[in-house]
């Protein structure tokens, strides 16, 4: 997994460059013939305590910052982190059940209290292991009618979600609003979703089907926050530009969030 444009290396857990925002992918966690520690194990019969003590055995599927993935079994993964919060799993469930949208089955998720991290607590979520290709690895590689055809996928993803009608704004269930448009420490009164629908967030099957794996920024938020986060993302150049093109166009509300966009995102750290 690594950004289109900036070429991102990827690296293993132990190894040189070791730096807060470079990927850590540990290849056995990409060995379909490695040995996974959960391998023919009943989830059902795994404790909440053993599956936080795969934290330190199970390989690193994908981590950037203190949030690791993890392959704990052939069709199995562990997201777990400070920042992997209920609102994740909730939005996960709700979009499941109101759209038709491909994305990892939910088998858990809990929440271990910890004092030492910012929000006091410990996110962990067991859900399905999408086999196919992080769409980050593979846009240059598909051809004119394919990328068309994610495109097409992805907008049908955001015109999904944004028919989903939720009582509350912000992240689902409630919690601190994390995304492009606010400061990392959750200020602001929406959620951002723009970060959900980037090329690495994207699995493609082998039947080039669009999956939807991350949805860590995923809550309610105004339609024209879509554009809005999208025009500031300077990775993906050309899948952004298709995306944008395929959306409806909010030009006096994107321009709004625009002229507002030092307040929302450094502010808070005045």
């Amino acid at each position: 997994m690594f950004d289109l444009d900036e070429n991102t290396p990827t690296r293993a857990p132990d190894g040189p460059g070791n730096t807060l925002f470079v990927p850590t992918i540990d290849p056995k966690s990409k060995d379909n013939t490695n040995r996974f520690p959960l391998d023919d194990v009943d989830i059902n019969c795994v404790s909440n305590e053993d599956l936080v003590s795969l934290v330190d055995s199970a390989p690193v599927l994908f981590q950037v910052g203190p949030n690791k993935v993890l392959r704990i079994s052939r069709d199995l993964i562990l997201k777990c982190g400070p920042f992997v919060l209920p609102s994740e799993a909730k939005a996960m469930e709700i979009a499941r059940e109101n759209t038709t949208i491909l994305l990892p089955q939910i088998y858990r998720s809990f929440q271990v209290p910890n004092r030492t991290t910012y929000y006091e607590t410990t996110g962990y979520i067991v859900m399905d292991y999408i086999y196919g290709e992080n769409l980050g690895d593979c846009w240059k590689q598909l051809d004119t009618k394919q990328k068309d055809d994610v495109i097409c996928q992805t907008a049908m993803i955001i015109s999904q979600l944004q028919s989903i009608e939720i009582s509350s704004a912000g992240p689902i269930g409630g919690g601190p609003c994390i995304g492009r448009l606010f400061s990392d420490y959750g200020a602001g009164p929406f959620n951002s979703g723009s970060e959900m629908e980037a090329p690495r967030n994207i699995i493609l099957d082998t039947d080039k089907r669009v999956w939807l794996i991350d949805w860590g920024n995923a809550g309610a938020y105004p339609p024209a926050f879509e554009r809005g986060t999208i025009n500031q993302q300077f990775r993906f150049p050309e899948f952004n530009k298709m995306l944008l093109n395929a959306l409806s166009e909010y030009v006096t509300e994107t321009h709004q969030l625009k002229s507002i966009e030092f307040e929302l995102t450094v502010s808070p750290f005045a």
